[in-house]
């Protein structure tokens, strides 16, 4: 007796059938908008979990971690700043001592030169081999970014550059950076939909600009925590 099964050109269609179907289904999701999505999701939560760190060490000792540095002039809680994560203000690299510029540093992943936010246990060791804090490198768009804002109720934030269009195209949360560390006259961070004096350019989700921001000019560029 003989069993009937697929013949070779109908197993061809089937495999025809399903290829396409791949094709169309990777065509519709587009894997590397997911992916951008993931990174953007990772590093937001990143980005909060350093804010947090930030409050409680300011609960704690009543400044913040950049304070900690003499500068050619003491930073005071109501200067504004701008660090990137892998400078020694940001408080994750680098645990210099207080006659130390914030803007040195470089990320260590282990040992004992690591942040202040680290070295008074406000987040983990492993914090600092994290892609923000270990990869920057010439590339801005890997790194965190740390801003106070002008004067002593101004806000922090923590900011990154977003990878997915779907977020570059939210004008309504983006931030914008200027010649001001990101700040308008007053201080104050400005929104890439604001209006007036401090209106961003918009930026198109595809420009050059997102990987290699200059940080000059008012360009909508960040994602911040709190938004």
């Amino acid at each position: 007796m003989y069993k009937t099964g697929f013949t070779l050109v109908e197993l061809l269609i089937v495999i025809a059938l399903i290829a396409i179907l791949s094709v169309a289904v990777l065509a519709t999701i587009n894997p590397i908008e997911q992916a951008n999505k993931a990174r953007d999701a990772r590093v937001q939560n990143d980005a909060a979990e350093v804010m947090n760190a930030y409050e409680r060490y300011y609960t704690t000792d009543q400044e913040y971690p950049w304070m900690q540095f003499t500068e050619a002039v003491a930073i005071t809680v109501d200067d504004p700043v701008f660090y990137r994560s892998d400078m020694a203000g940001f408080g994750i690299c680098y645990a210099a001592t207080s006659g130390a510029s914030t803007a040195d540093g470089t990320c260590n992943t282990s040992g004992t030169d690591l942040g202040l936010l680290i070295a008074s246990d406000e987040l983990k060791t492993s914090f600092a081999g994290k892609d923000e804090f270990t990869t920057p490198g010439d590339n801005n768009e890997n790194a965190l970014y740390a801003f106070k804002q002008s004067g002593s109720g101004g806000g922090v934030y923590v900011c990154y550059v977003p990878k997915a269009k779907s977020n570059r195209r939210q004008s309504d949360k983006l931030y914008c950076i200027s010649s001001g560390f990101g700040l308008d006259a007053a201080g104050t961070l400005v929104k890439a939909s604001a209006s007036g004096a401090d209106t961003c350019v918009a930026l198109d989700e595809t420009s050059a600009s997102w990987s290699t921001p200059t940080f000059t000019g008012t360009s909508g560029m960040f994602l911040c925590v709190p938004e």
